[in-house]
């Protein structure tokens, strides 16, 4: 599915130059029919020219008798049986042509070798393929494959005109005017080194135009590369504030949800033997309840700026909820979080070494690590379980241990402020907690590690305090 963002001005992709250049390049067979019917027009010319000539011939006889011959020399090809050989080689260098871009080096070498065969003035039409043929081949192959078949025409060619004296034949393009009877050897070097010379510019000129031709389609190759990935870091980067954003509702809501959960069931069963634990349980579950909300408010409002102001309203019934646009929690938050685990029924210790160190980013880590495993704790140890919380901070990274007794057993009844005399049921979990927990670990290159101890459960985790995964990428693009 493509981007809308590739339509706008800026990431508009750039096209070859030249008008007519461009309609070439969309019309590639319809250019490769229009030069095999040039050509064959120019042999059906050609023809024409010699059966005129041949008819004509004799009317030279008392005047010239040396041109009349000349005459019927050039038209002996067009007599039977040699006139089939002729046809071949017209339907051959005609393939040669309609194929050039796919096989330019196969029909070069064809063109070049037929040319050594009588032809008369179809020969002319014969040059002027060759001359294409091997403009094609730099163009369509490569630079080493044109000069591969540069020598190959020239040594083919220059063959012909020294097997052939100073005819004519083999000669391509304005060297053809010095042909004459003269067959001595500097004459034929001369049309020898004019053939080269030609040849030579013909191949320079599609060298340069290949060499055009491929540096454009490479640069407008690396803009696709460029906007698709743009399109797909986009699109990975919308996935990854996604997964983000579901990491931190998850915590936020979990977290609370257990927390209020807990204390209304407390509240509950507390209701008849302890009035004031129970209205305090509930006072409390509020309290979470609209923690929770400020905090979801003051998330979400990172993703919506509509409002000017540092502030933010989020209506619930009828209280209204001021979320400003405060810091994220991290280490400095963590007492708090962990009195209000210990209000819901948790018995916890807490201990706490060493300066904390790292980003907000690394601290929010290490906050929602130590509430995941908290509210796993009361969800699933319930209230009144024993839980040890130890974070020692170094310079290096952040060390993280949180450990429960597990569920109470027999006639043990949790104690607490607000708790006490009740049991609680088991608040079933999705097991995407840890898995977020971890993930933060890992975003920072550390690591988490849960499982059973004991009777209970502990998580241990390690922050660092280095550069996340994704900006380690970052710093390697740039």
């Amino acid at each position: 599915m493509t981007n809308p963002e590739l339509n706008t001005p800026e990431l508009r992709l750039p096209r070859p130059p030249g008008v007519f250049r461009r309609w070439l390049a969309a019309h590639p067979k319809l250019v490769d029919r229009t030069i095999v019917v040039v050509y064959l027009f120019g042999c059906a010319l050609m023809v024409t020219i010699e059966i005129i000539g041949e008819i004509s011939g004799p009317y030279y006889d008392d005047i010239d008798p040396q041109a009349a011959e000349e005459l019927a020399q050039r038209a002996a090809h067009l007599q039977w049986p040699w006139v089939i050989v002729n046809v071949l080689i017209v339907v051959a260098t005609a393939f040669a042509l309609a194929y050039r871009r796919r096989f330019p080096m196969a029909g070069l070498v064809t063109v070049s070798l037929l040319l050594s065969l009588e032809q008369g003035m179809l020969a002319a039409p014969g040059i002027v393929a060759l001359v294409f043929l091997l403009y094609a081949v730099p163009v369509y192959r490569s630079v080493a494959a044109g000069w591969v078949g540069f020598a190959f025409v020239l040594v083919t060619n220059s063959a012909i005109i020294f097997a052939t004296g100073n005819s004519g034949y083999g000669v391509i393009g304005p060297g053809g005017i010095m042909a004459g009877s003269d067959s001595d050897l500097r004459s034929l070097i001369e049309l020898v080194v004019l053939n080269a010379l030609w040849l030579l510019a013909v191949l320079l000129v599609a060298i340069n135009l290949g060499n055009r031709r491929r540096y454009i389609e490479a640069l407008i190759d690396r803009a696709h590369q460029l906007a698709t990935e743009r399109e797909q870091r986009a699109q990975l980067a919308a996935a990854a504030e996604r997964a983000r954003i579901a990491r931190e509702m998850h915590d936020i809501v979990a977290h609370s949800l257990s927390v209020v959960v807990t204390l209304s069931e407390g509240a509950s069963a507390a209701m008849q033997s302890q009035p004031e634990a129970a209205a305090k349980a509930m006072e409390r579950a509020a309290e979470t309840g609209r923690s929770a909300l400020i905090e979801m408010r003051r998330l979400l409002g990172v993703l919506n700026d509509a409002e000017d102001s540092g502030q933010s309203v989020f209506s619930v019934d009828d209280a209204q909820l001021e979320a400003p646009r405060a810091p994220q929690p991290g280490l400095a938050q963590l007492p708090e979080l962990i009195d209000g685990f210990r209000q819901a029924g948790l018995h916890l210790a807490h201990i706490e070494s060493g300066e904390p160190a790292g980003s907000a980013a690394q601290q929010l880590a290490v906050y929602r690590i130590v509430q995941e495993a908290l509210t796993n704790s009361l969800r699933y140890a319930g209230s009144g379980a024993k839980t040890s919380v130890e974070i020692t901070s170094t310079a290096e990274g952040t060390h993280i241990e949180v450990v429960d007794t597990g569920q109470l057993t027999g006639n043990a009844a949790p104690s607490g402020p607000h708790t006490d005399g009740f049991r609680l049921e088991t608040i079933p979990g999705s097991g995407r907690g840890l898995a977020g927990a971890t993930e933060r670990a890992r975003m920072f290159g550390g690591s988490l590690d849960a499982g059973p101890h004991g009777r209970g459960w502990r998580v241990r985790a390690y922050v660092p305090c280095g550069t996340t995964h994704t900006e380690k990428l970052q710093g390697e693009e740039q």
